[in-house]
């Protein structure tokens, strides 16, 4: 009976002792989670904010813009906007050694400037001479430059090292405000702009916004992409408007594409 007692008091402290030393695994929410870097962090933040500044200021204004003007009053404007860009698109032109697109681009603004209503009509695509996107980014992308990290930019929105560089460049050959110094005239040119392309943009980017599990990766990957295809050349001119702002530069296409 004492053999007996002994052996189970054995055992339980057996089970005691290994029950005691046993760690139980974590379930799978209780899992670390890669923590991201630096910039990945800074990044989204910053792509919340404009989201923000979208959702609450410039969304509202543009689906009132759109509702007042018509869609070729829409298209006029962002003709005349596209028209003012010369400046920079004649520059890297040149800076690439693109001398046919160059002399393409002379003839464009003179044309759309004189006979378009000062660009309001885009006469020149009519006559067989489209448009083609070009920037400092551009130029330095096709001279070697690497892109560099990701960025997304207040305000500005997604983009990367190199162009941000080039978007500093593009500042300095702009038309306005440089050019133009009435008080008053400069900001109010850039709200149109901005609120007039935007409003051209409202179903894409609610489609984008609606279709993608994480909004942040689709604009991240979307701008990677089509940036990398227009410094390889992979986008024929003509095939695509000059649009360059944040809300309205990714979204044709990859919606089409089921990105």
């Amino acid at each position: 009976m004492r053999k007996g007692l002994r052996a189970l008091f054995a055992v339980a402290c057996l089970l005691l002792v290994s029950g005691c030393s046993f760690k139980p695994q974590p379930f799978p929410s209780e899992l670390s989670v890669p923590s991201l870097p630096p910039i990945e962090v800074m990044n989204k933040k910053v792509f919340w904010l404009n989201d923000q500044l979208d959702i609450h200021a410039l969304e509202p204004v543009a689906r009132g813009w759109n509702w007042m003007t018509p869609d070729p009053v829409q298209r006029g404007f962002n003709n005349f906007f596209d028209n003012l860009r010369f400046p920079i698109v004649i520059v890297n032109d040149i800076l690439q050694g693109r001398p046919r697109w160059a002399a393409e681009t002379i003839a464009r603004f003179q044309c759309n400037t004189f006979l378009g209503g000062l660009g309001f009509y885009d006469l020149a695509s009519d006559l067989g001479v489209p448009p083609h996107i070009q920037d400092t980014g551009l130029t330095l992308g096709r001279w070697g430059v690497p892109p560099g990290p990701y960025l997304v930019l207040p305000f500005f929105g997604p983009s990367n090292v190199r162009d941000t560089f080039g978007f500093a460049g593009d500042l300095g050959l702009a038309i306005y405000p440089w050019f133009v110094t009435v008080p008053g005239v400069t900001v109010a040119l850039s709200a149109v702009d901005v609120v007039n392309r935007r409003a051209r943009f409202l179903d894409q980017v609610s489609a984008a916004k609606a279709a993608s599990v994480d909004y942040y990766s689709f604009v991240r990957d979307a701008y990677t992409q089509r940036r990398q295809a227009l410094v390889r050349g992979d986008v024929p001119p003509g095939t695509e408007p000059q649009d360059e702002l944040y809300d309205t530069e990714i979204y044709e296409g990859y919606i089409e594409e089921g990105n």
